[in-house]
């Protein structure tokens, strides 16, 4: 779609956007589940992080001009020279006024990069400032990227990202069909080139990493029903562009056919981090529809078994019509006894008109949180 026009267009326009993007990421809730991993009960959970607001990345992140003004995803990749790079979806650029409103012809775009250095936020995209695109832009004009993870291997980023598409006419026919790795030269993140991901089994691999010491462990999602299944495979560090392997729930192999479910439940976006005992995966409750709760599986190696989950956050902001989704792990700002910093994404449900109202409504919140707090325990013992 063009993102300028009337204001009434551009109305219509993030209208549709964001109820794609709430569909995607929540509406499958709704859904019927079909057989599949077991999925614990929702109970209260008897154990706590005991998080806080990260208050200097909250306003770190309250944005009036000059760039991006509003978005979700919000991943993020620690770089060499000790910048940060972030990866947003759905994004609003221009400026906000100073009551917190956003005029109505402000420029929306699919995905951008925003480059932290210090305190300075730099943003990143295609186009220009009165015409702006994407930062990445597919071939065919019909479909759109939304980012995933990504990693740093000598002087590349390595950024994947999920494509979509319309399949049939109407709002609600569209569909993920495919993934795509970004490689982007350092220092000046360039685009280098675009290489395709396999996808022949329904995985959207990318969602998260974790790098240990000679792999790259790779997490994607498969849709079954009403509920997203978390997969891993794992490529040589250096080598995302080789042959990858899938693990089977016993052994890795070189077929990704082979590859089977391992935790139900995800996020369409989580964080997977290393603690000082074994893992930490950082979703959203998905066992239940427009869940508040921020949670974390453990185990003790990234194949899991993933046990939990674990309350760590209850998001303030959700209620019948505000939603949160898609937490994210940032640990290139973790700090030794003050927590892991953790993101999660906040959008009106029922009436888009009012992100124009308060911009902060679109906005990123920030915790941070003492997972290593939490040990592992024994495989199969509930939490």
């Amino acid at each position: 779609m063009p993102l300028h026009g009337t204001c009434d267009n551009r109305r219509q326009q993030f209208l549709v956007s964001i109820v794609l993007t709430l569909l995607f990421l929540l509406a499958p809730l709704f859904l019927l589940p079909v057989a599949c991993t077991r999925i614990p009960p929702v109970a209260p959970p008897p154990l706590s992080a005991g998080a806080t607001p990260a208050t200097d990345f909250n306003q770190l992140f309250t944005r009036y001009g000059n760039g991006w003004t509003g978005g979700d995803g919000t991943l993020s990749i620690g770089l060499p020279d000790g910048r940060t790079l972030w990866l947003f979806g759905d994004t609003f650029l221009g400026y906000v006024r100073p009551d917190g409103s956003r005029p109505l012809d402000s420029p929306l775009i699919r995905n951008c990069l925003v480059v932290q250095d210090g305190e300075r936020l730099v943003t990143r995209h295609e186009g220009t400032t009165r015409d702006p695109r994407a930062f990445l832009v597919p071939e065919d004009p019909e479909t759109w990227y939304w980012p995933g993870d990504g990693t740093v291997w000598e002087n590349q980023v390595w950024v994947f990202f999920h494509r979509f598409h319309q399949v049939t006419p109407g709002m609600w026919g569209w569909a993920w069909d495919g993934t795509v790795m970004a490689v982007l030269q350092l220092p000046d993140l360039s685009l280098d080139r675009v290489i395709p991901v396999a996808h022949d089994h329904g995985v959207a691999y990318g969602a998260a990493l974790n790098e240990g010491d000679a792999w790259v462990y790779i997490f994607g999602t498969e849709q079954r029903g009403a509920v997203k299944h978390l997969h891993v495979a794992r490529a040589p560090r250096g080598g995302l562009e080789g042959s990858w392997h899938y693990w089977t729930g016993h052994h890795w192999s070189d077929n990704s056919g082979a590859s089977r479910s391992i935790l139900a439940g995800v996020s369409s976006q989580f964080g997977v981090v290393g603690l000082e005992q074994g893992f930490g995966l950082v979703t959203m409750d998905e066992r239940q529809p427009f869940s508040d709760r921020v949670v974390v599986y453990l185990a003790e190696t990234p194949t899991g078994p993933w046990q939990g989950p674990v309350d760590i956050y209850r998001a303030p902001e959700a209620n019948s019509a505000v939603a949160a989704y898609n937490p994210f792990v940032h640990p290139q700002f973790s700090r030794h006894g003050n927590g892991h910093l953790i993101s999660y994404n906040i959008n009106h449900v029922h009436d888009p008109d009012t992100l124009y109202d308060d911009a902060a409504l679109y906005r990123p919140r920030f915790i941070r949180v003492d997972l290593d707090r939490l040990a592992v325990r024994p495989a199969g013992q509930e939490r």
